[in-house]
């Protein structure tokens, strides 16, 4: 990289820019760096976490602490975040993510929509992070693991615990879609989300606030249901998610040997409605239900069965009743090394150095760990 290239670097935080200089390129196959990419995820999450949410959301806790509310806000408020909890929970991360069951084609629809009004950026890059970082969970390639930032370098302390929260959204790497959004970014009512993930920001915390306070109180709970039941209720949303990535790969306990370094925190699990018991998830990611005690709440997972008993899910995968001493990592679905359809990738365990990435398809019977064949291989791969 030239010293007139690194001049335009889009990098926000010292050490990218450090990278940019000495020309390194990508830390990995599948992460992508800098350019408009990283620029547009930048402004992206400025807007929607800093500007709407932040800014919102703190007038939203003041107006809490500062003038009385009513019950027009707080229905408002937990009823909206059930709304985008249906969306993310069960959405974006069991289902489009894991593919934890099957749904009808308008149930994924209201799943998507639902997830996108949480307010948390593309749903097509939602589902590519998590992809890569059940790949590459707390190595090279990890885009938020609390050992290393989305480089590969080593960090530790409050600046570890700041990046694996939301700082990451604002290095300069970005998942490359081609590989780890297989089967959702090519999919047209996803990409219309992904266009339009602003309205729905808007819609979700302005938009459907407005109409639930001109609804159920008048116009002078209009202004307070929009700051505590949209901005508010996204803000702590987000942060509840988050906190998996930060709080529940730290403290907490660990019922699976598995590699990932996750932990079962109970906070995380009853402020994200079953999402906390993270060891759970990371041993066995396509199971529908992170329950494995049965004091475990797990909302999001007995939803999911819930929607089975209805005839509105089907093939939910379900964890295995196993002995303590076969709590493995075996429930990934491990598959020995082998060459995939027009040997473009190399199937192989996570175990072997952490080289792995995640991809499967719309008609893959099982999630898989996979990794290019060769960054030749990985650009035949690209898609337009």
């Amino acid at each position: 990289m030239t010293q007139a290239s690194y001049t335009k670097s889009t990098a926000i935080y010292p050490a990218d820019r450090a990278w940019d200089r000495e020309g390194k390129g990508s830390p990995h196959v599948g992460v992508l760096v800098g350019g408009p990419g990283a620029r547009a995820q930048h402004v992206e999450y400025s807007i929607v976490f800093y500007l709407f949410q932040g800014a919102g959301g703190i007038a939203g806790i003041w107006w809490a602490l500062t003038r009385p509310t009513s019950w027009v806000e707080w229905s408002a408020f937990i009823t909206g975040y059930l709304l985008i909890n249906f969306g993310v929970g069960v959405g974006y991360h069991r289902y489009f993510t894991h593919r934890s069951f099957e749904t009808h084609r308008w149930m994924q629809v209201i799943l998507a929509t639902c997830g996108q009004m949480a307010s948390m950026g593309s749903i097509i890059n939602w589902v590519a992070d998590p992809r890569r970082h059940h790949a590459f969970a707390n190595v090279k390639g990890d885009p938020y693991g609390p050992k290393i930032d989305g480089y590969g370098r080593p960090q530790s302390g409050f600046k570890a615990w700041a990046m694996s929260h939301l700082g990451w959204l604002h290095d300069n790497t970005y998942s490359d879609w081609s590989i780890y959004a297989k089967g959702i970014a090519d999919d047209p009512y996803l990409l219309f989300l992904h266009r339009t993930r602003y309205f729905w920001a808007v819609f979700s915390m302005v938009i459907l606030p407005a109409a639930w306070a001109m609804i159920f109180g008048g116009p002078e709970h209009v202004i307070p249901t929009i700051l505590i039941g949209g901005c508010l209720r996204c803000f702590l949303f987000s942060n509840s998610v988050a906190a998996n990535n930060s709080l529940a790969h730290k403290w907490g306990y660990r019922l699976f040997d598995e590699s990932s370094g996750a932990t079962n925190n109970w906070f995380c699990a009853i402020i994200s409605l079953g999402d906390g018991w993270h060891n759970a998830h990371h041993a066995g990611p396509r199971i529908a239900s992170n329950k494995v005690k049965w004091w475990e709440f797990d909302f999001n997972g007995s939803t999911i069965h819930l929607m089975e008993a209805l005839g509105l899910a089907w093939d939910v995968q379900k964890r295995p009743k196993l002995d303590a001493e076969k709590r493995t990592r075996h429930m990934r679905h491990l598959v020995p090394a082998v060459a995939t359809t027009g040997g473009e990738y190399l199937v192989e365990p996570p175990t072997a150095g952490g080289t792995g990435s995640i991809m499967f398809g719309k008609d893959a019977p099982a999630e898989t760990h996979v990794a290019p064949a060769s960054e030749t291989e990985a650009e035949k791969a690209k898609v337009d």
